[in-house]
């Protein structure tokens, strides 16, 4: 079983928005310390890979670890249905047929429920060396 709730549902709005304009399929790869994606676009040119720690959600469980294989397009379809205050909670069960997205608005009493269904999609995980910047560069967002 994996469940994560997000109380700022706008970050993983935005990081799908931004995600499913560089590749069209990609997988979350679920363990107990971690949600990631990685993922490259149809060219080979563009390199996506993204680690959201548990500590970042409010309610975080993964039993076992699970790939949840997904087209980028739909997911960003569904997101928009869901505003930027709302918490949003990913849902899969083992065989990982299926994720549920609930989104809940805490200004009004509503509650959406969303069914993506999942894919199989094949892809290695590349190793992406840490690299030393000579610099670091912030900027308000």
């Amino acid at each position: 079983m994996f469940e994560a709730r997000l109380t700022q549902g706008k970050v993983f709005k935005q990081l799908i928005e931004a995600l499913k304009d560089l590749v069209q399929e990609a997988n979350i790869d679920c363990s107990s310390d971690e949600i990631s994606i990685q993922a490259m676009d149809n060219s080979h040119v563009s390199l996506v890979a993204v680690s959201l720690r548990s500590g970042g959600f409010d309610h975080f469980r993964c039993d076992r670890p699970i790939s949840l294989g997904f087209n980028a397009t739909n997911m960003g379809k569904i997101l928009k249905c869901a505003g930027n205050e709302d918490i949003i909670t990913l849902k899969a069960d083992d065989e990982g047929e299926a994720l549920t997205l609930m989104f809940e608005s805490p200004s009004q009493d509503r509650i959406a429920d969303f069914e993506l269904k999942l894919m199989d999609i094949d892809s290695e995980q590349l190793g992406i060396p840490d690299t030393e910047y000579k610099c670091t560069i912030q900027m308000p967002s």
